[in-house]
């Protein structure tokens, strides 16, 4: 217990130390720190009271009532502005001591101490049935103070809940209360000056209570209630003046001390909450009536909680407004954001098959590229090809007709000298195989020229002991020949018998004898001597 309150003692030194900075939005974070150790400071309350309670309940003051009515009267004050019900019980336990005792003085003051609580209470015409059966000449000069502060208190409360009518009565009471106060008062005391200012305020003067408040506000001794009264006062009368930053900036100051005095009797919070509310505030505003609201009603306060009552709902109902405002705006906004996401896969989907056709009519471009080279040098090749044997052929063409022209010449002559004999030599010396192999010859030494590697790629295809190897380099053997034609593009056995000499039957004998000896299948034997590039 005792650790719960030197704790709270350096909360209230670390919270205090914020307290040099002057600026509106430091006091709304003071504030909220402060709301934070609230429960803190409420437990050190308790355990005051705590203490107090014990010693009531477990000492005998059989003989010693005036010790026993001084710790009711303690009690009462703690409670005064804590909790009502018991406040009132130990403010009638205290007056049933006083009578008792038989002492006048303590039965005034305790009567002046239950007034209080009534008011607090909100029980106007029992405040003031009870202020009626006090006599204050009985009471010293301070309680007698004491006594003034709670009567004029009590009808300017009941002016101001009042209609119209009655309300000057009950002000001028008030004000008759406030110049006993002056007339018997301590110029420089806090009571005197507070009086003042709240007979101006009741009185319509908001720049005398400015006046008033700021002196007490300069005082160095006083208490955190006290500091609480003078700037709900001066927090008020600055929001009459429409001067709301002002006015705010002293209900934060007033809360707090509420809070550091552990007051739930307040009007602080619920003022600032309204004033809060009328300038859009909704957020602090429904903290802070929410504050006063658990305040009333811890304490039992029914005016406060009639007051909070009718401002509550509608801050509650504003700020359901601004939820729904706001649902609807992450709705909108959740709407907006699929749409978009529905824009952006719709374009991402788009943009994909764009890619993919673009990715396919490049693979398309590369087929096309690579086909059209390939056809490049195929037509390279066979240009090549038909050159050399075209050329070839002229040239063997033009020595076969001057041999048939010789031979012509000769055989004219002798048939005119019918020398037949000769013309019979003349036609044995011509020999077609001579001739055949000189065409193979001229074949081979052409196509060699144009396919170099011609032989080597072949008998890449044949196991080592399979290889074909010539007896002259630049001649065919009958083997190369016939593949050297298909490379050629002549695949057609009879063409290629009709070529070589040979019947259709051998030349696919040797074809088919070459092709299983290889080392790959027959039917892609011929698409690899394809491959076989030319010069």
């Amino acid at each position: 217990m005792y650790r719960s309150i030197i704790l709270t003692f350096f909360v209230f030194i670390s919270l205090n130390s914020f307290g040099q900075n002057d600026s509106l939005a430091f006091q709304f974070a003071e504030t909220n720190r402060y709301l934070e150790s609230k429960d803190n400071i409420v437990q050190v309350k308790k355990n005051k009271i705590a203490l107090l309670t014990d010693s009531l309940q477990h000492s005998n003051f059989e003989d010693r009532k005036n010790e026993e009515y001084k710790l009711l009267v303690k009690l009462t004050k703690e409670y005064k502005y804590f909790v009502y019900d018991s406040a009132f019980h130990y403010g009638n336990l205290a007056l049933k001591t006083a009578y008792h005792l038989k002492d006048a003085s303590k039965i005034a003051e305790a009567k002046s101490n239950i007034s209080l609580i009534l008011l607090l209470r909100g029980l106007y015409k029992e405040t003031i049935d009870s202020i009626q059966t006090i006599d204050p000449m009985v009471l010293d000069q301070q309680k007698r103070i004491d006594f003034y502060s709670v009567a004029y208190r009590a009808y300017y409360d009941l002016s101001n809940s009042r209609w119209g009518y009655y309300a000057p009565k009950y002000r001028e009471i008030g004000n008759s209360y406030v110049k006993k106060i002056v007339e018997e008062g301590d110029p420089d005391s806090f009571d005197y000056i507070l009086a003042l200012a709240l007979k101006s305020q009741n009185n319509s003067a908001s720049y005398d209570v400015q006046k008033y408040c700021t002196s007490l506000l300069n005082k160095k001794d006083l208490t955190p209630h006290q500091i609480a009264i003078a700037n709900c006062i001066l927090g008020i009368s600055y929001l009459k003046l429409q001067d709301k930053e002002k006015a705010k900036y002293h209900l934060c100051k007033a809360v707090v001390g509420d809070i550091q005095s552990t007051t739930k009797e307040t009007l602080a919070a619920r003022v600032l909450a309204e004033l809060l509310f009328h300038d859009g505030d909704l957020e602090k505003a429904n903290k802070f009536i929410s504050e006063a609201k658990k305040d009333a009603e811890f304490y039992g306060s029914n005016a406060r909680q009639l007051e909070i009552s009718y401002i509550q709902p509608d801050i509650e109902a504003a700020v359901l407004k601004e939820v729904e405002k706001e649902k609807d705006l992450v709705f909108t906004v959740s709407i907006i954001i699929s749409i978009f996401t529905l824009l952006l896969i719709t374009f991402a989907i788009i943009i994909y098959r764009q890619v993919s056709e673009l990715k396919r009519a490049r693979k398309e471009i590369l087929e096309s590229n690579t086909n059209l080279r390939k056809l490049n040098e195929t037509l390279r090749e066979v240009s090549k090809i038909k050159e050399e044997y075209v050329g070839y052929y002229f040239n063997f063409s033009s020595q076969f007709i001057e041999k048939l022209e010789g031979m012509k010449k000769a055989i004219s002559r002798q048939l005119m000298t019918k020398q037949y004999d000769a013309i019979e030599q003349e036609l044995k010396n011509y020999n077609s195989k001579k001739e055949r192999e000189n065409l193979f010859e001229d074949f081979d030494r052409i196509f060699l020229k144009l396919f170099p590697d011609f032989v080597n790629r072949f008998n890449l295809l044949f196991e080592e002991k399979d290889s074909l190897i010539l007896k002259d380099s630049q001649c065919l053997n009958t083997d190369l020949r016939i593949f050297a034609l298909i490379r050629l593009g002549i695949n057609d056995n009879e063409k290629i018998a009709s070529i070589l000499n040979f019947s259709v039957n051998t030349i696919y004998t040797y074809k088919t004898k070459i092709r299983n000896r290889s080392l790959i299948s027959n039917e892609v034997f011929d698409e690899k001597i394809m491959e076989i590039k030319s010069v």
